[in-house]
């Protein structure tokens, strides 16, 4: 080990001895270097060698290289040439390291990456395609390193064809890599745009042409005969012009080789630059991976970027359309393609975008929308259709605020509701959706609608919340209804959140009407009751533990925060030494009241909860760690010294942060 390094050490001195005869670097300097890189060397040649060593090596290399770009340029040297020694000596090092690195960890895909990366930065393209080989032979699975392949070679490098070649290589490999089909998709189509606007500069695509033939023509009309210097062309016979015609029919061959050239050049004729490659790939994609909607409709967002793609875009349409005719969400994308437009800014690029609902185009847009739903709820008669019909209509109408809108928009939900009876189908989703459309229009049908639907879907938590909203200001009606709710949905985070705010709303009313003192005895009954329904029913739960503490934190939390709302830090210290004693506290409970005794500086409250902390199962070593922290905080070094020593008996492998 010790000849190699001294080995490559000793190759540095001639690099070392020219930034010292330019004044890059002095002696003392230069001695560091030295031990820096002798003490690098070592790291890396090492029998068990790390990655982070190489790394720390590359990081320091790349920094004494941008050290001696700056020297260099305050220096200004006249004979400086770019082909001696110290300018490549250190990326020649740098590159020399990756290489070593990467015979260690060729299976680390970020270093590949990181190589890629400098040799970019440092414009070294003719390594770069020699680090992409490599590469790809290591991880050919890994669509990524095909992608910046083939972006190197069509955007830096400026070869399309190679790019292509990788492309299609990759995807020989990797078919069932979406991102990989949609980056050549993209590939082909960026080929074509470069293309057209190489037409454009050039003054050879179709509207430069036809505005130089009109200009022709508006010349050759606008001859001035009184000019002495226009010369007057002969008179043409009827002689003339049948000679004219009977030409050679080699001539009539060449023509018309002339005119099917220049047809095919047209970009509505020629079918590269109507995008058949875009579509041939698409068409691949799709058969490889023949039933994802999502990975079809990102192939209509790429064909957005681009100018003159709403055919490629039909054809998505159509092929959506003819493969998933029966899935609701495929015919919920289709039916609301017409709210999305392109418009034409200017001569050059058109840019796509959904239609404003003040513009005039946009009420055709609804109606179309509408009719394609229709047809697909005929087609499709499911509860996932019909959900998705609704939420569109009650989206539109929600957005708008033209009011003959906003009626259509409510007939055209009422209609459909009235199908969806009428086919015999329903769900808790179009139930919650009905009675949404309802609200504002009819309060007490909505009333109806939601009361019949919690009969029919007792389980559903959405439905309980607009039926407790609906019950109008009675306390004792609505309790009764959150105390079923709760027994039927007890696993609903969002019931229960509702429940609390309830509560609190509860006692905000009563400070307001000056009735306190009645209503706290009362509230804090609730509370305590709410508190108990948590801890007995949530073990016996499907739920996972995280969903289950998260309700307990979130009812004990409010029960200690309407506490000290109401009582003062009596009534929350009272609160939750009764949760302490009769329940089973959670993490986040200790937390919250930590946090408020904390605001009131009592030591003995802080310490009392935190030993109560530590008999939690769970977060026992965090636990620990903020009280040791908190009492080292207040000076209490032989309590913390304890409280340590308990730790590492509870705590295995318990280790103080610092």
């Amino acid at each position: 080990m010790a000849e190699t390094v001294q080995y490559r050490l000793e190759r540095m001195i001639p690099e070392l001895e020219e930034f010292e005869r330019k004044g890059l670097f002095n002696k003392v300097e230069i001695r560091s270097i030295i031990k820096k890189r002798t003490n690098f060397e070592y790291a890396i040649a090492r029998r068990i060698v790390k990655k982070i060593d190489f790394l720390r090596y590359i990081e320091y290399e790349m920094n004494l290289d941008m050290l001696r770009k700056k020297r260099k340029a305050q220096l200004a040297n006249e004979d400086d040439d770019k082909s001696r020694v110290t300018e490549y000596a250190i990326k020649q090092r740098i590159n020399g390291l990756f290489k070593r690195a990467l015979v260690k960890f060729n299976g680390d895909v970020s270093l590949w990456m990181q190589y890629v990366d400098y040799a970019k930065r440092s414009q070294a393209n003719n390594v770069l395609s020699g680090i992409f080989v490599s590469a790809l032979q290591h991880h050919p699975r890994k669509a990524e390193l095909w992608i910046l392949a083939s972006s190197w070679e069509f955007e830096d490098n400026a070869n399309p064809s190679a790019a292509r070649v990788l492309m299609q290589r990759g995807l020989r490999l990797n078919a069932d890599k979406e991102d990989l089909w949609h980056e050549y998709f993209r590939l082909e189509l960026l080929y074509i745009e470069k293309i057209k606007l190489r037409r454009r500069i050039l003054g050879v695509d179709e509207q430069s042409l036809e505005q130089q033939r009109k200009e022709e023509e508006e010349r050759a009309m606008d001859v001035d005969e009184s000019d002495e210097n226009t010369i007057r062309l002969p008179t043409i016979t009827g002689e003339d012009v049948e000679n004219w015609n009977e030409e050679s029919s080699e001539r009539k061959t060449v023509k018309k080789m002339e005119a099917s050239a220049a047809e095919a050049l047209k970009e509505g004729v020629n079918p590269i630059l109507n995008g058949l490659l875009a579509k041939i790939v698409y068409d691949n994609a799709i058969e490889a991976i023949p039933n994802d909607l999502d990975f079809r409709t990102k192939f209509v967002d790429i064909y957005r970027m681009f100018s003159d793609s709403e055919e490629g875009i039909n054809h998505v349409y159509e092929t959506i359309q003819r493969d998933m005719q029966s899935n609701p969400i495929a015919r919920s994308y289709l039916a609301q393609r017409h709210l999305f437009s392109k418009v034409k800014q200017s001569s050059e690029n058109d840019t796509s975008r959904y239609i404003g609902t003040g513009e005039p185009a946009f009420i055709p847009a609804i109606k179309a929308c509408v009719e394609d739903f229709n047809q697909a709820v005929q087609e499709v008669p499911t509860s996932k259709m019909f959900e998705l019909y609704t939420e569109f209509l009650l989206g539109q109408h929600n957005f708008t605020f033209e009011e003959n809108l906003k009626l259509y928009l409510s007939k055209v939900l009422q209609r459909a509701f009235k199908l969806a009876r009428k086919m015999d189908v329903s769900s808790p989703v179009l139930s919650k959706n009905h009675v949404d459309s309802l609200l504002e229009y009819d309060e007490e049908k909505a009333k109806s609608v939601v009361t019949k639907a919690v009969e029919q879907y007792p389980d559903s938590s959405d439905l309980w919340n607009k039926r407790i909203l609906l019950c109008g200001s009675d306390d004792d009606s609505e309790e009764k209804l959150f105390q079923e709710a709760l027994k039927k949905c007890p696993e609903s985070i969002d019931l229960w959140d509702f429940y609390m705010t309830s509560l609190d709303n509860r006692w905000n009313t009563a400070v307001a009407m000056g009735n306190q003192e009645d209503a706290a005895e009362t509230l804090d009954k609730l509370y305590m009751h709410a508190a108990e329904q948590v801890t007995m029913l949530l073990p016996s739960l499907s739920t996972g533990p995280d969903d289950r503490s998260q309700i307990k934190d979130l009812v004990l939390c409010s029960y200690v925060d309407w506490a000290k709302k109401a009582k003062g830090i009596i009534g929350a210290r009272v609160a939750y030494k009764k949760i302490i004693q009769n329940l089973y506290p959670t993490y986040g409970f200790y937390q919250k009241c930590l946090s408020i005794e904390k605001e009131e500086n009592d030591n003995n409250s802080v310490e009392y909860l935190y030993e109560m902390a530590t008999r939690l199962t769970n977060h026992k070593e965090e636990i620990y760690q903020m009280y040791i922290s908190y009492l080292r905080e207040q000076k209490k070094f032989k309590k913390a010294d304890h409280v340590l020593w308990k730790a590492s008996k509870e705590v295995p492998n318990f280790q103080l942060d610092n």
